[in-house]
């Protein structure tokens, strides 16, 4: 069994992913789910710390996609989405 399901790694292009650990038969990355990227200057600005920043952001995303706010917000999409469906179509 895996002791993780997700990393966040930075490529050697300087993008910051967040990606499904491969499998243990496997030496190929997943692809990302989530692909962060900080520009040059804010790196210098940050120094060190941009990579803590990237972690933080991501942390907040799954948090906020388990949370009730992302399921209450996803129900109102679906409504919407039905609601759509049944307006009239017009081109002009």
């Amino acid at each position: 069994m895996k002791d993780a399901y997700l990393e966040i790694v930075e490529l050697d292009n300087g993008d910051i992913v967040l990606r499904p650990v491969a499998e243990d038969d496997s030496d190929a990355p997943e692809k990302p789910l989530a692909v962060l990227q900080i520009p040059e200057d804010t790196r210098s600005l940050l120094k060190d710390r941009y990579f803590e920043l990237a972690k933080r952001m991501f942390h907040a995303g799954i948090d906020y996609v388990y949370s009730d706010d992302f399921s209450d917000q996803m129900d109102m999409d679906m409504d919407m989405a039905e609601d759509m469906d049944m307006m009239p179509k017009v081109l002009h």
